[in-house]
């Protein structure tokens, strides 16, 4: 399988994703009511620019995670968005920058929970062993 390495590839994946997200009984009530011709460019220039894929050309501005404090979502919600996300981006990649879209998705997953109050302990986090 070949590695990801344009924006195509991500629009591939991304597509991918939300569709299943669509399908899904309990996701699909959260995400049904995006203006996905709207909403969809802006991911992808998003992933283009985390992974440092055509960069240059897509450079993302706003904040990725403030629209996500409105859309009432759970810890599970997270679960079901990164299964989809990480099942789409296997199926059809492997190698480096899948592995970064991996490992950054999931990153960024926790990130959102945490700040939203959605991970209720600290036990995911490597704790600072320097003493100030």
């Amino acid at each position: 399988m070949p590695d990801l390495n344009t924006k195509s590839d991500i629009e591939i994946i991304v597509r991918e994703q939300y569709g299943k997200l669509l399908e899904d009984k309990f996701t699909a009530l959260v995400f049904s009511h995006l203006n996905f011709e709207e909403h969809l460019p802006r991911i992808f220039t998003f992933w283009c620019f985390v992974l440092d894929i055509d960069a240059a050309n897509n450079p993302y501005h706003g904040s990725a995670f403030e629209p996500h404090t409105k859309l009432g979502l759970t810890a599970k919600h997270f679960k079901i968005w990164l299964h989809y996300l990480h099942s789409a981006i296997n199926e059809k990649y492997e190698g480096p920058n899948a592995e970064k879209w991996i490992n950054k998705s999931n990153e960024l997953g926790i990130i959102f929970q945490y700040k939203m109050g959605l991970i209720d302990d600290e036990s995911h986090l490597i704790k600072n062993s320097r003493k100030n």
